[in-house]
């Protein structure tokens, strides 16, 4: 089995956020079953056939990591921050677009941000 997708293919049985201890999820390529398994920092942990994975890691797809919504919306915050960055090295690099032009993006995400935090409607 070739085709592990696991994250980086180069290192078959290590998960996403490797440096992280948490869980994820993982499904059996033989009985296609779905299995909630825990990764210390080092390797995987639980019954004996989640440790299988230590050692034969092909024999698993990897599906993802299990977050919470703290750590989806603390990615999601760092990804916005990452995308004004870009647009003002853009507006600074070779006035692609001018100071207006870039406050109204600058806005833009802010705005998408504001109504994102307003909750779910009651």
């Amino acid at each position: 089995m070739t085709d592990t997708n696991w994250p980086d293919p180069n290192r078959p049985g290590v998960p996403m956020f490797h440096e992280r201890d948490g869980w994820h999820v993982m499904e059996g390529r033989v009985a296609g079953q779905t299995a909630l398994t825990h990764w210390n920092g080092r390797e995987w942990g639980g019954g004996e056939q989640v440790r299988a994975l230590n050692t034969s890691p092909e024999w698993y797809r990897y599906v993802g990591p299990v977050l919470t919504p703290t750590q989806i919306n603390e990615m999601l915050a760092a990804e916005r921050e990452r995308i004004k960055s870009m647009v003002v090295r853009a507006c600074n690099a070779g006035n692609i677009i001018n100071v207006l032009q870039r406050d109204m993006l600058i806005a833009g995400i802010d705005s998408e941000t504001a109504i994102r935090n307003l909750g779910a409607a009651s």
